[in-house]
């Protein structure tokens, strides 16, 4: 997340984007944007910002759970991951690093 996210959603959020997030179903996404927006701005954390582990994850099976062409792609995704020599290292990397 970049702070020109923040900068959108402090001017544009209202009433109506909420009606609009809820429409979507991403009313959790909004909620998890606005926190990590609260952060930047109390200066507790540093834009861009990169979410939680836990919070990807838990994004992700919801995703794998709720949506059946996200499903249908993971066993793709899995061969991909498995055929790379040093996929731990990569992985444990993008995980662990500072900024992007």
């Amino acid at each position: 997340m970049l702070l020109l996210d923040c900068l959108v959603v402090w001017r544009w959020l209202s009433g109506r984007a909420w009606k609009v997030a809820a429409e979507l179903g991403i009313e959790a996404a909004l909620r998890e944007l606005l926190e990590a927006c609260d952060l930047v701005k109390r200066g507790l954390a540093e834009a861009p910002y990169r979410l939680r582990p836990h919070t990807l994850a838990r994004a992700y099976l919801a995703k794998a759970l709720g949506d059946p062409v996200f499903r249908a792609t993971l066993p793709n995704a899995l061969r991909y991951l498995l055929s790379r020599r040093n996929v731990g290292a990569e992985v444990l990397g993008r995980l662990t690093r500072r900024s992007y």
